[in-house]
């Protein structure tokens, strides 16, 4: 209720001002253009009206020309960031030129003219630097100038790694400094999610909605570092142009051509000889891996037509070879032909008698020989005819076939728990980029910008195993397109109209390597559901490495996204008014069948003695490759392709008004919504909750103790609504009105105050999606067996003896899915757009040398953003968590931990009510579905405690846009310009976040985001804790240095060109960041809580064994106090919070370093060769200590975030 006051108080406030302003004006400046204004007076202080100002643009020498008005006041807007000379003639006055103005990306500034008396045709010439302070502009942003893209070493030249000289801007937690997926916006900016930001490229998107994921953003092309001109990070009351992102938008201006040719020429290489070993791998006396990296390439800017038409291009190619070390566990000899004499493990299990090596034999049974014990109940398989040899007879030929697969051993005899094959194979990562640039002036009042940019980028790695862990076996090439025409029209001398068309489109066909389905004597059947023949995953437990385990090795996709917009700015005295709108249309075409052929899990349990009985020491998974007898995990999946198509609209004002020449306020008003996806085939459906079946299934189940559990009669709730060409798509969110309100006053020509706040809304949830309805898909269980492992039901030649899965689609109707997970992705509920609230308030100081410090207060509030789309939240089927308490107080009131007792109450089965409806003999069946357990007489008790038992498990729809975050900073800017020899970007951050999620759709992304997640899902406000993003402190400063020694420097400025070409021309470029780590989140090792992640207990308060991380590391001991955690017990949840403030991850202290020496070969043309060192002081940064309590590696740290120091070697040559 409070944020929704706010958020009236501000539209008020803005309206109310709209109103005071009765002098028409539109703010002419676009989403990446800046703005020059100022006062024209005399040496006495008198306005000049009518006084002519003309503004060229010193590469081109395209010129603008206006007027003063009545006030005396100029403004010149939608100029593109440039070096400019400005003009100002008025009769009876002297002329004054002002040469090298430099604007910034979306910069407001003020230059104001003092006159003399004279004839127009005397000329007073001033060389101007560029404007530090923007006096116009309430926005705090960060502007990355040229020299810095140019010169700072970035890791694989990417300049994305200099958003982070953007105060309040931190790393992901869990990633290292080096922009990784997706691509350019997997940062955190004034606390929003990662992978939310806005991306845009001379005023035309790049960043698009990521396939399958919702609300996140990745870019798939970037430009190169050579055509980038600068760029600015602006997160914090920007303009109401800007919205529909998480609250950062980044502008990227591109270089254009002028009326001089001019261009450059670079190739930038890596060695692995020049690098340092990783931490862990030099204190085990592994050698580092090779490593090969060139990029190089080549750009031209330059007249087509001198004055009209320029042109600049350019193309880089790249290619990259890595080394993939496997280490895995193959079959020996003997093992693939069934004999297991030799197999020995090391001990783990308490029960084992073992030998004094520590190690024993792992015996194998006979899974086809079960005998149950018919007083206890006990099944307990038999020995082979030859103990520990599977009997020729037994063994599967197809199961053989796939034994064969695995390659031989490259280790003769390793140590028990060691792997048997090693070696290496080569990733290749080869790709090219060109992009071609034309503007064309009409004339000084209309000219059109175009660009086309393409990249083509191929990664493979050949097929050993096929398994996610090595990525090993597939090829994915992307190619990406990006494209822009924008329209600058100035329709009088006070009214600009832009129009801009965008496009953006990734095509990625990724492609296995894998063996097919006939090769090794599998059905077809399981390739006719997805239209794929290869062979399915053959997952392993330990000390057997699985076969093609690869989630994402056939995935198709491809995405377009249209974007358009159009405004119209109009200048009136001290006004800027901008009436404008966009229009997005984001088409999703992605196939990822997961697993196309099917999943089938050969485990040790299944050749282990007694059923269930969780030997660790006993049953081998080759084993029950061999014997093909899968576990009851095992499954088949039809994931259909999506074509998917979502929208976004906006219409927005705002007005800059220019109260005087001290004070500016900037008001603005953005209205928008998002239309959620739809399917080109209608292949979608939604889950109401509400829904009432009018099928009565009268349910009843009480404890062991008696107390009721439920008692449920009267109709079934819960739903599914199809979508149709009335209704193709979850309703609406109408109701984004989003205030903007700022302010900017000069005290003084050195000092601005500046402040503002707004209300922004985030990228919608559902933009589109990788999965249809669940209905037009299907998920069956592989039922190796029915009655518990007594007798085998089906096998690898006939994994369907029921017959072959198909989907449903729609013959049900609103009773579809019924008897089967439901984990549909959409529901009646509106898809709400994350409401974002802003404010800021700070001080910006010009001090001598050239030096701006700013120091502001930034916060934000964020409302209904989406909970972790792998948190469960989506399901609204999870057991109750009074029922849960009920059975603990009952069943295990001391919370013994070695007690199952409620596991054992919800996983056992109990008589089921709802057979009748699913029985084939039952003539008034209402379904047919013979891989449904509940045609079965008894189905697990969980099934009926839940609130809709007609489901097996979730029942589903959108995930919980509830989820709330908070966000404090004093963030302190600090610049120099080039003068002296030096110059200098960077801030310093003091911030606390907060939130009771800290990821949407991209906490896939890392372990840290998604490893979060709820305990308890009827109480998600007991989920606020620090965010999973925190960080305490934080500081990064770019430096550029000149030595001042050589021609034209301080020492040696008429030395001779000999000498020079020795000692001078050198300089030195650094990035420092340092940052406090962000907080940990614990787990279990043996997690026993039905739906929720569960935590573990916080017992005593001494977490930490002292110890520094570089000290765990090198000692091997651990960081954390297992002591002070403990098992809360069998679904019960653990008092710890969801993210510790006080145990926190390995902070940054980092330094990447550049040397340069210039050749000057002759005037406007110079060779520069560089060495470039990332972490130049090689100090690890260790990756998070294992948090599952219970585990034996808990608290050891055992890796790296980021690399090791590496080196980059590189020639450039500049004209």
């Amino acid at each position: 209720m409070r944020i929704l006051c706010a958020k009236g108080y501000l539209l008020a406030g803005t309206l109310a001002l709209a109103l005071v302003i009765v002098t028409p004006r539109v703010d002419a400046q676009s989403s990446y253009t800046a703005q020059l204004s100022g006062v024209v007076t005399d040496s006495s202080g008198a306005i000049i009206p009518d006084a002519s100002v003309t503004l060229t643009d010193e590469a081109t020498t395209v010129s603008t020309t206006t007027a003063t008005n009545a006030n005396g006041v100029y403004v010149l807007t939608n100029l593109r960031p440039a070096t400019y000379s400005i003009r100002v003639q008025a009769k009876g006055m002297a002329t004054q030129e002002r040469k090298g103005v430099v604007l910034a990306v979306s910069q407001e500034t003020t230059l104001n003219f003092t006159l003399s008396p004279g004839q127009v045709t005397q000329y007073v010439e001033v060389t101007e630097q560029a404007p530090l302070l923007d006096t116009g502009d309430a926005s705090l942003g960060t502007n990355v100038t040229n020299e810095y893209v140019r010169d700072i070493p970035l890791t694989n030249r990417s300049f994305f790694g200099l958003v982070f000289l953007a105060g309040g801007v931190t790393e992901t937690a869990g990633q290292g400094t080096e922009d990784s997926y997706p691509t350019g916006t997997n940062f955190v900016s004034n606390g929003q999610r990662n992978a939310t930001a806005e991306i845009r490229v001379d005023g035309a998107l790049i960043s698009a909605p990521e396939q399958g994921e919702g609300a996140t953003t990745n870019v798939y092309w970037q430009p190169s570092v050579e055509i980038v001109q600068e760029f600015k990070v602006e997160n914090n009351s920007f303009s109401a142009e800007f919205g529909n992102n998480g609250g950062t938008v980044v502008n990227i201006v591109l270089k254009e051509g002028g009326n001089q040719f001019h261009g450059s020429g670079w190739w930038f290489g890596q060695r692995s000889a020049l690098d340092a070993n990783d931490f862990f791998s030099n204190a085990q006396g592994i050698p580092k891996p090779d490593h090969l990296r060139d990029q190089y390439g080549f750009s031209l800017g330059g007249p087509a037509r001198k004055g009209k038409t320029f042109f600049f291009v350019d193309f880089e190619k790249t290619r990259v070879h890595d080394p993939v070390h496997i280490d895995a566990f193959v079959p020996t000899a003997l093992e693939r032909a069934g004999d297991f004499t030799q197999t020995r493990v090391l001990c783990s299990d308490p029960r084992t008698v073992c030998d004094p090596d520590g190690t024993t034999l792992q015996h194998i049974f006979n899974p086809f020989n079960v005998m149950v014990d018919q007083t206890t109940g006990q099944e307990t398989r038999q020995e082979f005819t030859v103990h520990n040899v599977i009997d020729a007879g037994l063994i599967d030929p197809i199961g053989q076939a796939i034994i064969n697969l695995y390659p031989k051993p490259t280790v003769a005899n390793p140590a028990p728990g060691e792997a048997n094959f090693h070696t290496a194979v080569l990733s290749q990562d080869t790709g090219r980029q060109y992009d071609i640039k034309v503007d064309h002036h009409f004339s000084e009042k209309n000219h059109i910008s175009a660009r086309y940019s393409n990249h083509h980028d191929a990664f493979s790695v050949p097929t050993l195993f096929g398994d996610g862990d090595f990525n090993d076996g597939f090829t994915e090439p992307t190619d990406a397109h990006n494209a822009v025409l924008e329209d600058n029209w100035n329709a009088a001398p006070t009214m600009v109209v832009t129009s801009r068309f965008a496009v953006d489109r990734a095509v990625s066909p990724v492609n296995e390597n894998y063996p097919t389905l006939s090769s090794v004597g599998l059905p077809a059947v399981l390739g006719q559901g997805n239209g794929v023949s290869r062979i399915p995953v053959i997952q392993m437990d330990n000390n057997a490495t699985s076969l093609f385990n690869q989630c994402c090795t056939d995935t198709r996709f491809a995405h377009t996204l249209l974007s358009y917009s159009s405004s119209l700015a109009w200048i009136k005295g001290r006004q800027t008014w901008k009436f404008g709108g966009e229009q997005r249309i984001f088409y999703n075409n992605f196939f990822q069948p997961n697993p196309p052929t099917g999943f089938f899990h050969f485990s040790t349990g299944v050749s282990e003695q007694v059923v269930g009985g969780g030997d660790s020491d006993e049953g081998n998974s080759f084993a029950s490759l061999l014997l093909g007898y899968g576990d009851t995990d095992s499954f088949y999946a039809i994931n259909p392709s999506v074509a998917n198509k979502s929208k976004e609209t906006a219409f927005y004002f705002q007005d800059d008004w220019k109260v005087n020449s001290r004070f500016t306020v900037n008001l603005g008003l953005r209205y928008e919504w998002s239309t959620p996806y739809n399917e080109r085939h209608n292949r979608i459906q939604f889950s109401d909750f509400t829904g009432d079946s009018g099928i009565s299934v009268p349910i009843f189940l009480a404890s062991p103790a008696g107390t009721v559990l439920v008692n449920r009669s009267g109709n079934l709730l819960g739903t599914t609504i199809f979508a149709s060409s009335k209704q193709r798509n979850v309703p609406v969110d109408r109701n984004n009105w989003a205030p903007r309100l700022g302010f900017a006053y000069q005290v003084d020509s050195k000092t601005v105050v500046r402040g503002g706040a707004g209300v922004y809304y985030g990228l919608n949830v559902a933009t589109n999606f990788q999965f249809t309805g669940t209905a037009f898909g299907n998920f069956t269980p592989i039922r190796f067996t029915k009655d518990n492992f007594q007798t085998r039901f089906a096998t690898l030649a006939n994994p369907f003896p029921s017959g072959a899965p198909r989907a449903q689609g729609t013959k049900y109707g609103s009773l579809a899915v019924w008897g089967f997970p439901n984990s549909n992705s959409l529901d009646t509920g509106t898809a709400r757009n994350a409401e974002i609230y802003q404010w800021n308030l700070g001080l910006q100081h010009l001090f001598p040398g050239q030096i701006v410090i700013g120091a502001d207060y930034s916060a934000s509030r964020s409302t209904h953003l989406p909970f972790s789309s792998f948190s469960g939240t989506a399901n609204r089927n999870f057991l109750p968590s009074a029922i849960r308490s009920t059975l603990v107080e009952e069943l295990n009131p001391t919370h013994d931990v070695t007690s199952t007792a409620v596991s054992d109450f919800l996983n056992g089965t109990v008589a089921n009510p709802f057979q009748s409806l699913f029985d084939p003999s039952n003539p008034n069946a209402l379904f047919n579905e013979p891989d449904s357990i509940y045609g079965d007489s008894e189905i697990p008790a969980i099934n009926l405690l839940r609130p809709f038992p007609q489901f097996d498990g979730s029942f589903s729809g959108l995930t919980r846009l509830s989820a709330v975050s908070f966000y404090n900073s004093l963030q302190v800017r600090f610049q120099k310009r080039a003068g002296h020899y030096i110059s200098f970007e960077g801030n310093y951050t003091l911030s606390k976040s907060t939130d009771n999620s800290s990821a949407g759709a991209n906490s896939f992304i890392t372990g840290l985001l998604s490893s979060g997640n709820p305990q308890v899902f009827d109480n998600l406000r007991a989920e606020h804790a620090i965010s999973a993003n925190d960080a305490t402190h934080r500081m990064v400063l770019a430096t550029i240095a000149e030595v001042p020694v050589g021609r034209g420097r301080w020492i040696g400025r008429d030395m001779n060109r000999v000498l020079d070409a020795i000692a001078g021309g050198w300089s030195i470029s650094t990035i420092l960041t340092f940052q406090t780590g962000t907080p940990l989140t614990l787990g279990l090792a043996d997690a026993r809580l039905a739906d929720g992640q569960q935590r573990p207990d916080v017992i005593c308060p001494q977490l930490s064994t002292g110890l520094s991380y570089h000290a765990a590391a090198a000692t091997g001991q651990p960081i954390l106090n297992a002591a002070c955690f403990g098992d809360p017990g069998d679904q019960v949840p653990g008092n710890a919070p969801r993210y510790f403030s006080n145990r926190r991850s390995n902070g940054i202290h980092n330094s990447d370093l550049s040397f340069s020496k210039e050749f000057v070969i002759r005037e406007g043309m110079k060779l520069q060769i560089r060495g470039e060192f990332f972490n130049f002081t090689n100090t690890p940064r260790f990756a998070s200590p294992n948090t599952a309590v219970g585990d034996s590696q808990f608290g050891l740290v055992t890796s790296t975030l980021g690399s090791p120091r590496h080196t980059q070697i590189g020639l450039r040559f500049e004209f």
